[in-house]
């Protein structure tokens, strides 16, 4: 399958667009000079249209370019004439025994049957339903993961991947937020899928949160609502419940920061909200605490039977001093970390606080709530 790459390029990145043609694997990158072609590896593609919506460094892979060339174009141009044993050398040789090779997708950008099996409607839905979403797309069919199972499960056999992780569209299991709304049939999706996984010989790991809140409590202010952490305890609590025999590896979010930042701050991602001075703060404040109160559930009530464990995923960039002898570029440096990544990971593993460079502008955690995160 050949998978046409039309690129428009943005301040340091291209964009990719994908469309089907039944073709060997290969990217034709189209905008450059010459249509050059370029092989890669991508994950669970399938011969059929990707009707996905454009959201800023989510859903299109990006290709960083250098010039003309690219660090991908160097190193196969290295090693294109290797043989299939000097490949299989390197792979034996480079990774140590019992290492995990693995791959992941995210419910909004996959599954489809946005509105099939009782499933509510989330924050994405209704962002490219309204035609906020590059060229008035959606995600309804997506890759439409939600009837191919087995096939999709088939594709990672065929990867040989020992793990596969996913996330869980709480809309598909509880479609207004709350339990009392449960649709068994999304819960039975994912039942399906964990199963057909584990048959396999393939580890899964769940993710309950990746973007895409229930419309429902969107409506009441979402994450900015604090009443959406014993929301989300009561589903977390459901996914441990019911999935938990099977699976044993967990995070709570993923990406959160993206979550304050652009779909709270800027405005870019869904629900579209621009509050940077007030919103995006109240976001990850209860995105904190339903991180702890969603860990407390499966240690109090699940751990010592399921024997798993529950995390969170932080994405952040890295900021270096430009010049490392000058003080105020090395405190330039830490005071982006800070802002970026210290924001979730100082009250999650050092005292249950925010940075002290970022006390002054963000809400306070009671004693209480310091603790229990």
């Amino acid at each position: 399958m050949l998978l046409s790459l039309s690129i428009a390029p943005s301040t340091s990145y291209y964009y990719v667009e994908l469309v089907r043609h039944h073709l060997p694997l290969a990217w034709k990158i189209s905008g450059l000079p010459g249509d050059t072609w370029y092989r890669c590896c991508f994950l669970l593609c399938r011969p059929l249209g990707y009707g996905v919506p454009y959201m800023p460094g989510l859903l299109y892979p990006a290709v960083m370019m250098t010039g003309l060339r690219n660090s991908y174009q160097t190193v196969w141009d290295k090693f294109k004439s290797q043989t299939t044993a000097e490949r299989d050398l390197f792979l034996q040789e480079s990774f140590p025994s019992g290492f995990q090779w693995a791959t992941s997708s995210v419910s909004f950008k996959t599954e489809g049957g946005w509105s099939e099996g009782g499933k509510g409607e989330t924050i994405w839905d209704r962002f490219g339903h309204e035609g906020l979403a590059f060229a008035n797309q959606t995600a309804d069919l997506a890759c439409d993961s939600y009837r191919k199972v087995d096939y999709d499960v088939y594709l990672l056999r065929g990867l040989q991947v020992d793990t596969y992780q996913f996330s869980i569209s709480w809309a598909r299991i509880f479609p207004t937020g709350y339990r009392q709304s449960q649709s068994e049939k999304g819960a039975q999706y994912y039942d399906q899928l964990i199963n057909a996984l584990v048959a396999s010989g393939i580890q899964p790991i769940v993710t309950l949160y990746h973007w895409d809140l229930p419309q429902a409590l969107q409506n009441y202010g979402g994450w900015t609502n604090a009443s959406i952490v014993e929301a989300f305890k009561d589903y977390a609590d459901f996914c441990f419940s019911r999935f938990g025999d099977r699976v044993k590896i967990w995070n709570t979010f993923n990406s959160p920061w993206v979550v304050s930042h652009a779909g709270y701050g800027t405005g870019v991602h869904a629900p579209g909200v621009k509050d940077y001075v007030e919103s995006s703060y109240q976001v990850t404040h209860n995105i904190l605490k339903s991180h702890a109160e969603a860990w407390h559930v499966y240690n109090d009530n699940y751990r010592k039977t399921q024997g798993g464990k529950v995390g969170i995923a932080l994405n952040s960039d890295w900021a270096e001093p430009s010049d490392p002898a000058k003080p105020e570029d090395v405190a330039a440096a830490d005071r982006y970390l800070q802002f970026m990544l210290g924001w979730f990971a100082h009250p999650i593993f050092v005292d249950g606080d925010y940075p002290a460079i970022l006390k002054d502008q963000l809400p306070v955690f009671t004693p209480t709530e310091s603790q229990r995160i």
